[in-house]
């Protein structure tokens, strides 16, 4: 939904299916217009077609109510994107999803139609945590927005606030890269930030975030 290509092997774990009937499917979404594909070295990556598939897709799954989820398939095949990956240039996964939930609940941001709206609080909170807010309202571009998370049937944060805090994080070591994923590790730094500034918490389980 965030606009970034996926390779097929990724596909074809998270829909729990083989390559082959992966590459199958493929074919025939990209011959309908659906999706759009590009080789890079011996992989293909694919995205979506276009903004009009996007929104047809966001349709159906708010229509689908997260009845058809496959999250539970993904929290096995995939636990670590589902616990915390990128979304193109913003943070998408459990921790997205609670960020947001969070911003939303300390007053920090308000919904205004499709997007989100910055209280006058909020961007007093984020500046002194150090997020770049001046620059992201700087950009051409939505500025917040629900970004409808496939794995949680709820929203995470886009547009350049969502890159902003992604920025932040990764900036001060709370978050780090995997190698060749686009997984996220939450570092013990990243932990006690989280709990200090947003009174968010793992729980035990060591996957779930809780908000105390």
């Amino acid at each position: 939904m965030g606009g970034e290509a996926r390779p097929a092997s990724e596909l074809a774990m998270l829909a729990n299916v083989s390559p082959q009937t992966a590459s199958n499917h493929l074919r025939l979404l990209v011959d309908s217009g659906f999706l759009k594909v590009e080789s890079l070295g011996r992989n293909k990556f694919y995205r979506l077609g276009g903004r009009p598939v996007a929104d047809a897709l966001e349709s159906l799954a708010t229509a689908a109510g997260g009845k058809t989820s496959g999250a539970g398939l993904a929290q096995h095949s995939a636990p670590d994107l589902v616990f915390a990956r990128t979304c193109y240039d913003h943070l998408a996964g459990e921790l997205g999803v609670a960020l947001l939930q969070r911003l939303q609940n300390l007053g920090y941001l308000r919904s205004q139609a499709r997007d989100y709206r910055l209280t006058n609080q909020g961007r007093d909170f984020l500046r002194t945590l150090g997020v770049d807010i001046d620059g992201a309202q700087a950009k051409r571009r939505r500025f917040a927005y629900a970004c409808l998370d496939w794995s949680h049937r709820v929203p995470h944060l886009g547009g350049a606030l969502g890159a902003a805090l992604l920025d932040w994080l990764l900036g001060g070591r709370m978050i780090a890269r995997l190698k060749h994923s686009r997984a996220l590790r939450l570092t013990d730094l990243g932990q006690r930030r989280l709990h200090q500034s947003f009174e968010i918490r793992l729980a035990r389980s060591g996957n779930l975030i809780a908000q105390s």
